[in-house]
């Protein structure tokens, strides 16, 4: 530093001058300088001071923002609304709060929605909720959310909703928790459907493609199709079993998580009913015919056969018959038209169409009386007759016939 006297250069800690001796003055000098710091500093921008306070708010919003999205994705908040859900009968929210597959197309959002309108809506009204008590188990992995609930009628309930901690996190921050009880009541795993080989089969207008097929169950003589996930409840099925269309509703449940696609004539259409009368009709009136024609079996198996099919079952009937009618010395059948057909039962056995039906029919005989003179008698009747088709080549064919008319009263 220098002195203030004579202008000599001096050591920055020195008391006093070493050339005159003077007193130093290092007070004013470390003034000089507080004061030429202050000078340096600056008052604060309003554009500084506005983005401070922005900064500010923000940082505000971040924290209310955290904590209330840590609320709502914990398990308080996501039974809360689960439960709000219901009682709103808000299905878009309760298939939120729940851990299902949306992309299956049995379990998407659209079907739960459709579903819930059918089968879970209800008109209950709550007044109020308070949550009474939330315990966490598995180490904090799962919790149970008792609420208790006062209806419109002043009752009370106690109602306890689960909820699992997902693995996965909500924005990489937040624990994520859904409803585990609600899917256990709404989900039916592995729903199978059995169908003849080659049947087409929908469910709830979805058709099962060989995605669904279950190659190990199925055999040479059925498909086996498994959904995973389907919701419980109704659900309409409908199969195309060799151009036979049928439509049943049935239960999805865990009691009923099977069905067996059969033949049933109240879930047929009336067209294809009069198209398998139409059939029987046919065979049973061409039968009669080549035995009024009185054809052996050689002379018409050609007409019956088809895909080297074994009818000996059919060969067999159709020579009871012929040695019944056309052998009968007393009795000649000149006439055998069928005039109403009634199907009482169809079914599926082993693989093949099982028709039973009772057969109006007109009938001409003619006959030897007790003098042994012929005589004519035109009359009617009916009778139960049974015919089994298989499917071949979209048509149906005839493999066997039983309880053929074989006796034609002559009064």
């Amino acid at each position: 530093m220098y002195c203030g006297e004579c202008g000599a250069k001096n050591k920055k800690d020195a008391e006093f001058c070493g050339e005159c001796g003077a007193k130093l003055e290092h007070e004013k000098e470390e003034k000089n300088k507080k004061e030429e710091k202050k000078e340096d500093k600056k008052p604060m921008t309003k554009k500084n001071k506005i983005i401070l306070l922005v900064v500010l708010i923000l940082i505000v919003l971040l924290i209310i923002g955290y904590s209330f999205l840590n609320k709502k994705y914990s398990a308080e908040g996501v039974a809360t609304d689960y439960l709000e859900a219901l009682i709103s009968n808000d299905a878009d929210k309760i298939y939120d709060s729940l851990n299902i597959d949306s992309n299956n197309k049995f379990t998407s959002k659209e079907t739960f929605k459709k579903m819930f309108e059918e089968n879970y809506k209800t008109d209950i009204e709550v007044l109020n909720y308070t949550l009474t008590d939330i315990e966490y188990n598995d180490g904090n992995l799962s919790a149970e959310v008792e609420f208790k609930v006062i209806y419109k009628d002043s009752k009370e309930d106690s109602i306890t909703i689960n909820v699992v901690k997902d693995s996965k996190k909500k924005f990489l921050v937040f624990d994520s928790w859904y409803v585990s009880n609600g899917e256990n009541a709404l989900i039916v795993n592995d729903y199978t459907i059995n169908v003849p080989k080659g049947a087409k089969v929908s469910v709830n207008d979805i058709e099962l493609d060989n995605s669904y097929l279950n190659k190990d169950k199925s055999t040479d003589s059925k498909d086996v199709y498994v959904i995973d996930k389907i919701f419980r409840g109704t659900a309409t099925i409908k199969t195309n079993i060799w151009g036979i269309e049928t439509s049943k509703e049935v239960n999805v449940s865990s009691y009923n998580d099977n069905y067996t696609a059969n033949i049933d004539t109240d879930t047929m259409p009336e067209e294809t009913q009069n198209k398998i009368q139409e059939q029987v009709k046919t065979d049973i009136n061409g039968i009669y015919k080549n035995i009024i024609d009185k054809k052996k079996w050689n002379d018409i198996k050609d007409s019956y056969a088809y895909n080297k099919v074994d009818l000996s079952n059919l060969e067999d009937e159709y020579n009871d018959l012929y040695e019944e009618v056309v052998e009968d010395d007393d009795k000649t059948l000149k006439k055998f038209d069928i005039t109403d057909i009634n199907i009482s039962q169809l079914s599926i056995d082993e693989g093949r169409l099982k028709v039973r039906a009772r057969v109006y029919f007109d009938y001409t005989i003619d006959y030897k009386n007790y003098k042994d003179e012929v005589k004519t008698t035109n009359s009617d009747s009916s009778a139960y007759i049974t015919l089994v088709y298989d499917y071949f080549e979209e048509n149906f064919k005839l493999y066997d016939v039983d309880n053929l008319v074989t006796y034609f009263s002559t009064r």
